[in-house]
Parts: C-alpha cells; structure tokens; sequence
C-alpha cells in the first residue's frame, strides 16, 4: 500500500472515530452538575499574592478591618466535610453574619441537586473562622443575615469538585486558606484557596512556589447553585 492510501485510510477511520464520538455526546448530554464539578483553576502564586494584597490594601485604606479575617480549614476537616455528601458536585463558600455582627465564611457541600440548603441531613458545614463543623441551622441563620443586609452582592463562590480532589493530591495539603481577593486589572472581587508548603516555607527550601493558588470560582448570583 503506497503512503496516499495510508493517509486515506487514516484520514477516513479518524473521521469516524469522531462521527461516533458526536453521535455518542449527543446521545449522552453532559449534565449541569457535571459542568460545575469543573469550576475553578489554578492560577499563578505570583498572581493570586498580588491579587489579595490589592484587595486588602483597599479594605484598609476605607478602614474595613473587620473583612480582613484569617479565614483557614484543616486539611483533615475539608477532607471530611467532602465525604460527607454523595454525588459531590463542589462547595459553596457563603459569606455569613453572625448575631454580634462578624463576618464568616461558611463551607457548604453540594451535591448533583445543586441545592444549598436540601432538607435530607448528614452533610458537613464548616465555619472557616474557627475551622470546625457548625450545625446546617446555624450555617443558615448566617447566610440569610449576609443577604438580608446585602441583597446586590455576590453571596457566594462555587468551586466545583475537580478542585478538591486536586487540592487533596497535594504531598503539603495541610490547611487551606481562603482569601478575598481583587483582580487589580479588572477589578472584580474573587475568592482564592491557597494551600502553603508550609514545610518549604519554613525551612527556609528555594523552591519554584511555595504554595498553591486556585481561582476562577462561579460568583453568585446568577448560577445554577441555589
């Protein structure tokens, strides 16, 4: 067989492993759930160290102390919390008003409902203040006071489970800090999980990064999250 009829062939069997490939994705439509267990990226350490110093810069210059909390999950806890749901499809983080007025972040595990608050039980919330379980009741006594005061703001940020299960692999995976940050481009607010190599850091190691930075969460309002 000369070389042109190799290509032919080769060119001819490549089409139809695609034709079947469309016939079968057309057959078998992703689902919404599966999309959002994709939400989310790592991006550059330099990028998102940049990011959360121009947000904090300005929170300080308008005296906003108070949205400059150390917010931080064990490792051991948020693997926990990501077992604590069938079918994960990824995790809320909602900013949340306690009774003395203080600012939370709250970790809320969402399944392939895409509902935030279900009524059957057993799943995991986290306060990342303190880093510990709080109940679902309390989760939702905070959440429903941060949108009551504000109703047009972003409520919150949907990183899907490809995340975790990434941010899980890592050899450091420690503790995971989460970051309000500012796209100094932009401006729009984000919000970054950043997972240290708190060995390499330190020790005082040269290393290419100390850490890890994820972002690219989906602010909600709007999303399918509800």
């Amino acid at each position: 067989m000369n070389r042109f009829a190799i290509v032919s062939v080769a060119f001819s069997v490549a089409l139809c492993l695609t034709a079947c490939q469309e016939s079968k994705d057309l057959n078998h439509p992703v689902s919404e759930a599966e999309l959002y267990k994709k939400i989310g990226e790592e991006i550059p350490f330099e990028t998102g160290m940049q990011w959360i110093a121009f947000y904090r810069e300005k929170q300080a210059a308008h005296g906003r102390l108070s949205l400059l909390s150390t917010y931080k999950v064990p490792a051991e806890n948020m693997k926990l919390m990501l077992q604590s749901t069938p079918a994960l499809t990824g995790i809320a983080f909602h900013y949340g008003i306690d009774e003395a007025g203080i600012a939370h972040i709250i970790l809320i595990p969402v399944d392939e409902s895409l509902e935030l608050w279900p009524s059957q039980g057993g799943r995991m919330f986290i306060d990342a203040n303190s880093g510990n379980e709080i109940t679902q009741a309390l989760a939702y006594e905070w959440a429903q006071n941060y949108k009551q005061l504000y109703p047009q703001d972003i409520w919150f940020h949907f990183f899907g489970k490809d995340v975790f299960d990434q941010m899980s692999s890592l050899p450091y995976f420690q503790n995971v800090n989460i970051e309000p940050a500012t796209n100094d481009i932009d401006l729009t607010p984000q919000l970054l999980l950043v997972v240290w190599d708190e060995g390499a850091v330190s020790s005082g190691r040269r290393k290419y990064s100390p850490g890890t930075v994820y972002d690219a969460s989906n602010a909600c309002p709007p999303c399918a999250t509800k």
